[in-house]
């Protein structure tokens, strides 16, 4: 890895992925211009390390991942020159963990529910059937976004749940609402983790330039912790309304997901002390 200047963090899906077919053919170009440029392109997402280890395979990237909301950092073991304190060692990869592990927030979401009466049905209840039809995904990569760690989607089947949501954010637990599903974690989110791998790039090269795109509520952590925040514009043309109430002033998208995505990048670049 060359010392960068700028690192750009992205989300995925509804960002450098199209949200309802996943596809990255409308960002594919932008993105090839990153690597022959060396720029990094750090994945932050709420995919597991399953969903996102194959796509960054298929895509030829060698840079850090955040899983499951900020749950875990994957880089490589010889990415940065110097050794990261509390790393351990995965396979080829070594992590960081940042979040609390599944088997305490299974649990505490479970008893939350039943001590409070809530009809809810989470990842860790779902067949691979189930997830499937709820996400529009294959059988094959709805049985990669069941394998959690640091982060359980749940479905809420009633609307009241407000005693629910708050007995579990007094334990420390952290709720967030994506597209689709709520998400429990507890001790990270992609603010964290954003803070993280940005630290380790500026031990290499202190003058970095940081850009985060991402498109709905779970990534304004994230978007929070760079110097060039990007809101990428919804399908149905609209900008999350969660950001732009927290993040006056944001660079918005005019296109749509990864065409969006192509079109902050490419201004980006050709701009880059703008």
């Amino acid at each position: 890895m060359n010392s960068p200047q700028l690192v750009i963090v992205s989300d995925l899906d509804g960002t450098l992925l199209d949200r309802q077919t996943y596809s990255y053919e409308a960002s594919l170009p932008t993105l090839r211009k990153l690597q022959a440029l060396r720029i990094p392109l750090v994945f932050c997402s709420s995919k597991t390390r399953s969903e996102m280890e194959p796509l960054w395979h298929e895509l030829e990237l060698k840079d850090p991942f955040i899983v499951e909301n900020g749950g875990a950092i994957f880089f490589l073991p010889d990415y940065f020159p110097f050794p990261i304190e509390n790393a351990k060692v995965r396979g080829k990869f070594h992590i960081l963990e940042l979040g609390e592990r599944l088997d305490v927030l299974r649990p505490a979401l479970l008893e939350g529910a039943q001590n409070h009466h809530v009809s809810i049905r989470s990842f860790g209840e779902m067949t691979v059937q189930e997830i499937s039809q709820l996400t529009g995904l294959p059988r094959k990569n709805a049985q990669a976004a069941s394998e959690r760690e640091y982060d359980e989607p749940f479905i809420v089947r009633q609307i009241n749940y407000g005693r629910l949501f708050t007995a579990l954010r007094t334990k420390g637990f952290r709720i967030t609402q994506g597209d689709r599903f709520f998400h429990l974690s507890r001790g990270s989110d992609k603010g964290k983790a954003t803070r993280k791998v940005l630290e380790l790039y500026r031990r290499i090269h202190p003058a970095i330039r940081s850009v985060g795109l991402g498109d709905s509520g779970p990534d304004l952590p994230m978007l929070r912790e760079v110097e060039t925040p990007i809101l990428i514009r919804k399908s149905d043309r609209s900008w999350d309304s969660t950001i732009t109430q927290n993040l006056a002033g944001i660079k918005k998208t005019m296109k749509l997901g990864p065409a969006g995505w192509s079109e902050a990048v490419e201004q980006i670049l050709s701009a880059p002390e703008a």
